[in-house]
Protein backbone atom coordinates (compact mmCIF):
# COMPACT_ATOMS: atom_id res chain seq x y z
CA UNK A 1 0.00 0.00 0.00
CA UNK A 2 1.23 3.67 -0.72
CA UNK A 3 1.80 6.04 1.63
CA UNK A 4 0.61 9.91 1.38
CA UNK A 5 4.35 10.79 1.31
CA UNK A 6 5.18 8.08 -1.75
CA UNK A 7 2.05 9.19 -3.57
CA UNK A 8 3.05 12.85 -3.64
CA UNK A 9 5.78 14.45 -6.47
CA UNK A 10 9.04 15.88 -4.67
CA UNK A 11 9.17 19.48 -6.05
CA UNK A 12 13.07 19.70 -7.19
CA UNK A 13 15.35 22.64 -6.36
CA UNK A 14 16.24 23.52 -9.79
CA UNK A 15 16.79 27.15 -10.53
CA UNK A 16 18.30 26.57 -14.12
CA UNK A 17 15.31 25.27 -15.25
CA UNK A 18 12.64 26.96 -13.92
CA UNK A 19 14.91 29.91 -15.39
CA UNK A 20 14.87 28.46 -18.83
CA UNK A 21 10.71 27.42 -18.38
CA UNK A 22 10.15 31.38 -17.49
CA UNK A 23 11.97 33.00 -19.43
CA UNK A 24 10.31 30.79 -22.48
CA UNK A 25 6.45 31.38 -20.75
CA UNK A 26 7.34 35.11 -20.26
CA UNK A 27 8.06 35.25 -24.05
CA UNK A 28 5.59 32.97 -25.33
CA UNK A 29 2.98 34.99 -23.74
CA UNK A 30 4.01 38.39 -24.97
CA UNK A 31 3.28 37.30 -28.81
CA UNK A 32 0.15 38.14 -29.91
CA UNK A 33 0.86 35.88 -32.75
CA UNK A 34 1.64 32.29 -31.14
CA UNK A 35 -1.74 32.81 -29.58
CA UNK A 36 -2.03 29.41 -30.99
CA UNK A 37 -2.45 27.90 -27.72
CA UNK A 38 -4.69 29.05 -25.06
CA UNK A 39 -4.50 31.34 -22.35
CA UNK A 40 -5.18 28.28 -20.33
CA UNK A 41 -2.91 26.31 -21.92
CA UNK A 42 -0.20 29.00 -20.61
CA UNK A 43 -1.90 28.95 -17.47
CA UNK A 44 -1.43 24.93 -17.07
CA UNK A 45 2.36 25.46 -18.30
CA UNK A 46 3.05 28.25 -15.49
CA UNK A 47 1.31 26.68 -12.88
CA UNK A 48 2.94 23.13 -13.43
CA UNK A 49 6.17 25.10 -12.38
CA UNK A 50 4.17 26.22 -9.50
CA UNK A 51 3.78 22.71 -8.28
CA UNK A 52 6.50 20.53 -9.56
CA UNK A 53 9.72 23.01 -8.35
CA UNK A 54 10.59 24.85 -5.22
CA UNK A 55 10.65 28.36 -6.47
CA UNK A 56 12.84 31.77 -5.06
CA UNK A 57 10.89 34.47 -4.15
CA UNK A 58 11.50 36.45 -7.31
CA UNK A 59 11.18 33.30 -9.40
CA UNK A 60 6.94 33.58 -7.40
CA UNK A 61 6.80 36.94 -8.82
CA UNK A 62 7.78 36.70 -12.24
CA UNK A 63 5.13 33.93 -11.93
CA UNK A 64 2.30 36.28 -10.92
CA UNK A 65 3.28 38.37 -13.40
CA UNK A 66 2.66 35.99 -16.45
CA UNK A 67 -0.67 35.09 -14.79
CA UNK A 68 -2.21 38.87 -14.52
CA UNK A 69 -0.93 38.80 -18.14
CA UNK A 70 -2.91 35.97 -18.90
CA UNK A 71 -5.85 37.32 -17.25
CA UNK A 72 -8.67 35.16 -14.78
CA UNK A 73 -9.50 32.11 -16.00
CA UNK A 74 -12.52 31.24 -17.83
CA UNK A 75 -14.72 28.50 -16.09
Amino acid sequence: MESDRSRQMPRLSASHVVEAELEHLDWATRQPTLRVFSAGYWRRRVQAIQCRYELTHQQGLRIEQILRRLGDPVE
